[in-house]
Order: C-alpha cells, then sequence, then structure tokens
C-alpha cells in the first residue's frame, strides 16, 4: 500500500512514526504555511472567549517539548506545500493509496478523499466524548485515570469519521500540568502510532461508524486551567 504522510509538524508525530520505521512511506508532505487565517482566530476566540488565549499559548508551549528530529532528516521524501488544502497537496495525493495525517488542523474534503482510499488520522482522545482537544488536559479535567486514542478515517466533521481502531494508556500523575504531559504524552503517541501500523499493515481501512455525540473538545477556558492545576498539586493527598 502506497503511503503519505502529511504534516504541519516537522518534530512530531509524523517524524516519531517515520523514525518507527515499521511502515514504509512514500513521501512527507509539509504544510509550510502560517496556518489559520485572521477570520478562523477571530471566530475562535468568540467561541472559547478572551480567556482562553493566554491558556491556549501556554498549553502550546506545553505540548511541543517532545521534539523529534526533523523530517527532513530522516531519509524520507519530503514536500513542501503551501497548504494542505491547495491543489499542490491534492496533485500529489491523487497518485497515492492512502495518507495518514499527523499534527494537523481540519482539512478540507478535495485533500483527504484525493488519494484512493482516503485519508487516516491519528486522534489522541476517545471518541466521541474527546472529541478535539487537548489531549489529556481535558481527561484530567474530568478527572480520569486514563487518556485515549482514536485511529479513524478523516471525514467532513472533526473527529468523527469511522473507527479503525482505539486504545487508553495511563495517566502518569505529576504534581505540575507540565510533568504530568511530559510523563505521559511518549506512552500515549507511541501506542497510537502501533495501532496505526496495524491498521497500515492490514489493509483494512473501512472502518466503523462511530456512535452519536454532539460537539468537541476546544481551548480551555483560565478557569478550566487553575482547576487543572489545583488538582495536580493535591493529586498526592488522594486516598
Amino acid at each position: 500500500m502506497n503511503v503519505i504522510v502529511m504534516t504541519r509538524n516537522p518534530r512530531g508525530m509524523a517524524s516519531r512514526f517515520l523514525q518507527r520505521g515499521n511502515i514504509a512511506v512514500a513521501a512527507v508532505l509539509f504544510d509550510v504555511g502560517a496556518g489559520p487565517g485572521l477570520r478562523a482566530r477571530l471566530r475562535k476566540l468568540r467561541r472559547v472567549g478572551p480567556t482562553a488565549v493566554p491558556v491556549g499559548l501556554a498549553l502550546r508551549r506545553l505540548y511541543v517539548q517532545d521534539q523529534q528530529p526533523h523530517v527532513d532528516q530522516l531519509g524520507v521524501n519530503v514536500v513542501r506545500v503551501p497548504t494542505l488544502n491547495g491543489p499542490e497537496a491534492r496533485a500529489v495525493l491523487s497518485g497515492t493509496d492512502v495518507a495518514v495525517s499527523l499534527d494537523n488542523a481540519l482539512i478540507s474534503e478535495a485533500t483527504f478523499t484525493a488519494p484512493a482510499h482516503g485519508t487516516i488520522n491519528v486522534h489522541h482522545g476517545s471518541v466521541p466524548a474527546y472529541r478535539g482537544g487537548p489531549p489529556v488536559f481535558w481527561e484530567l479535567a474530568d478527572g480520569r485515570d486514563t487518556v485515549g486514542f482514536t485511529v479513524h478515517r478523516i471525514d467532513a466533521g472533526i473527529d468523527t469519521g469511522p473507527v479503525l481502531a482505539t486504545g487508553e494508556v495511563p495517566i502518569a500523575y505529576r504534581p505540575t500540568l507540565a510533568a504530568t504531559l511530559a510523563a505521559t504524552l511518549p506512552a500515549l503517541h507511541d501506542a497510537s502510532l502501533a495501532a496505526l501500523e496495524r491498521v497500515l499493515a492490514a489493509g483494512e481501512i473501512a472502518g466503523t461508524p462511530q456512535e452519536s455525540g454532539d460537539g468537541y473538545r476546544t481551548t480551555p477556558r483560565l478557569s478550566d486551567y487553575l482547576r487543572v492545576r489545583r488538582a495536580l498539586r493535591n493529586y498526592d493527598q488522594r486516598p
């Protein structure tokens, strides 16, 4: 099966996947664009409120601690495109069997349907309860001891496509959010990539329709952030 990886993060999940070396990858489509435009950012600001802005910036730093080698260093053909939602990306994808999306924003239907068998996403969170993100944070906010992952086909919704594989790992509780994420995310990433590899090796990518569920998680407000920090500080005192 001819596989192309799509990513906006050249030192994240795509790099981790390539280093594992268990699946042959024909090329990496690297989105070098500036990300969401001003209108999209303003829409999100209206949805989540102004207190989510500093929280989003703080969390972004925490989620990029596990830096991997740049995809350019891993011996795979890297094709730079201005956006994954443009004609340059679709021209490459139209000649492949399946695409894998790792660390991306929303992908247009014209892009995710370009490969012969569609596009697979690795989502960190169990669906439908934990569509969206950020992962681990919302599980902490809900008092859970595990965080799930979902390998699914991409459709027009947000993490709503047919499910190909699921699983979960324990949350490694630490006194701070930074330490908890640093201790939990590597295991979550490796477990989800192992599941992705099994899916690709089997070649069965039809998937099972998801259970119904409304909405998705998004950037936390300041009150959510402070609540999680307090809970982690008190974790050692739990019975």
